[in-house]
């Protein structure tokens, strides 16, 4: 079978962070890494922003992993169920309380004895919250310390509590013993129902034995200043279990079906947290959100202040992305004296150039990219024994079924509606059939106010932005072909097609002007 010498495995068979089974040994830290990770720390709140393939999930992951073992409690939260698309700010805060509820749990699991750093107090609150979030999931890795603390046969308090309440050797590896709140309240050495006292003005007297009953919604209804005071509460006791600080992850907001894809939804959803200065200023509680670069226009307009909450952007030059693979292959290669890097698989440079420019900077276009030749090598028939680098055939075929398939429309900013996208801002440019027009013209031609109309230019003002981004990349396939052999002549083909198509929108889109017949402020549509 044809394989890449000195190489384990196929190096690029996956795409995203959750599924890489070693991120820290292929990781390659973005700009500005260490001074996010270092603000997070000491309680500044950041945004994280990048287009879908920039590696802002692998930062994420990465920043989750780095702040957990240098004492600081990170939480990372990527499901939203249940959450409105607005007036929403409760439903976060419920996110964030019951995310460090579980974090705290499981801390106790593993360290039963730090439960004499809490106050009798302390230990009542934690119990009573544990109780309201109770649910499969804090079950799941009660029953997975389990299973665990059964193989290494450990004869201690915790094994004793397992074989005592559960039965653990007869039945509770095959999950038929079902974990009850209470069981877990026991394991971390936290006091049974009858036994919690806590503060009723935060709890509002609920029995513990009827807490667990309630939805989110109903604890979001006992408003957000019980759920900010849980939230202090849990702080302090983190703070007691000696953690220097917590730090929120969100992540994967765009990916939330009921946003689907919208750009104003995103910012919709996210406006209130981000604005929640009582949470923001929490003592030693910083916020890091992972979102596109294309809602902070929207969220600014909106009033999140990005001079408060700053944003990081993660953009990568070639040189970067080249590092990124040479770290993968550096992974994957067997004798780690001599590894095999990109040079060693890409022989020439212009074929290199070629293919970082149709990366875009884009580390997931880049890796696809590198499948996609991978591939080619190893179906090519022909190919016997170990490649040493790719050849030519190859390279030509795996860019030419590159440029096929690839996915044009994610050089585009992301839905502004399910109505309003990128195609039909183009039309309503494309239908004032005119290279000049004022605002009254797009009113009547379209039946709107100059309002609307303004909002119609800011619009399709982005249309420049997206011609360039496709044009230029459109010219490196062009451009980038000379160094392949004559079966790249079709990857030229295939360019000069796109290209054309693209010049004549763009040659279109840059007549259109707007005039101010009107003495109103003129505004380009496009330039």
């Amino acid at each position: 079978m044809c394989k890449i010498q000195n190489i384990s495995d196929n190096p690029f068979a996956r795409f995203s962070a959750e599924e890489e089974e070693d991120l820290r040994s292929i990781f390659l830290k973005p700009r500005y890494y260490d001074a996010l990770k270092s603000n997070a720390r000491q309680g500044n709140s950041r945004i994280l922003v990048g287009q879908r393939g920039l590696g802002k999930s692998a930062t994420i992951h990465m920043l989750f992993e780095d702040l957990k073992a240098n004492g600081t409690l990170p939480l990372l939260i990527t499901r939203y169920e249940g959450i409105p698309l607005s007036n929403n700010k409760g439903y976060f805060l419920y996110k964030i309380v019951q995310s460090m509820t579980k974090r705290l749990a499981e801390h106790l699991y593993r360290n039963q004895k730090d439960t004499k750093l809490l106050s009798k107090e302390q230990r009542g609150h934690l119990s009573y919250l544990v109780e309201m979030f109770y649910d499969e999931e804090i079950a799941e890795d009660y029953f997975k310390q389990a299973q665990v603390i059964k193989a290494k046969k450990r004869n201690n308090w915790f094994r004793r509590l397992f074989n005592r309440n559960l039965k653990l050797i007869n039945g509770v590896v095959n999950g038929a013993i079902k974990i009850t709140s209470s069981v877990v309240r026991q394991s971390m050495g936290l006091p049974e129902s009858d036994d919690v006292t806590t503060n009723t003005a935060i709890f509002e007297e609920i029995p513990i034995s009827e807490i667990n009953s309630l939805s989110m919604k109903e604890v979001v209804d006992k408003g957000n200043d019980k759920l900010l005071a849980m939230l202090r509460l849990l702080v302090d006791i983190a703070l007691k279990l000696n953690y220097e600080s917590i730090v929120v992850l969100f992540d994967k907001i765009d990916e939330f079906a009921e946003i689907n894809a919208d750009i104003n939804k995103v910012a919709e959803f996210t406006l209130q947290i981000l604005t929640d200065t009582d949470l923001l200023y929490t003592n030693k509680l910083s916020i890091v959100f992972s979102l596109w670069s294309e809602v902070k226009r929207t969220l600014n307009n909106r009033g999140v202040r990005f001079d408060k909450f700053q944003d990081i952007d993660i953009s990568w030059r070639d040189e970067e992305l080249e590092h990124i693979i040479d770290k993968r292959l550096y992974y994957y290669s067997i004798d780690k004296r001599v590894p095999v890097t990109l040079r060693s698989l890409i022989s020439f440079d212009n074929d290199r150039k070629t293919i970082l420019s149709l990366a875009g900077g884009s580390p997931r276009s880049l890796i696809s990219l590198m499948s996609r030749l991978y591939d080619e090598e190893m179906g090519n028939a022909a190919a016997n024994g170990n490649v040493v680098s790719f050849s030519s055939a190859t390279i030509s075929t795996g860019l030419v079924e590159f440029c096929r398939r690839f996915d044009y429309e994610s050089l585009q900013p992301s839905k502004v509606s399910d109505k309003n996208n990128y195609y039909n801002w183009l039309n309503k440019v494309l239908l004032m059939k005119k290279p000049y027009f004022t605002i009254s013209e797009i009113c009547s031609v379209f039946n709107i106010k100059a309002t609307t109309a303004r909002t119609y230019i800011s619009q399709m003002e982005k249309l420049e932005s997206i011609t360039v981004q496709i044009t230029g990349a459109m010219a490196e396939i062009s451009n980038g072909v000379t160094g392949l052999n004559n079966g790249m002549q079709e990857v030229s083909a295939i360019g000069r097609e796109n290209q054309e198509s693209i010049d004549n929108v763009s040659s279109e889109i840059n007549q259109f002007k707007v005039e101010n017949k009107e003495e109103e402020s003129a505004e380009a549509v496009a330039e």
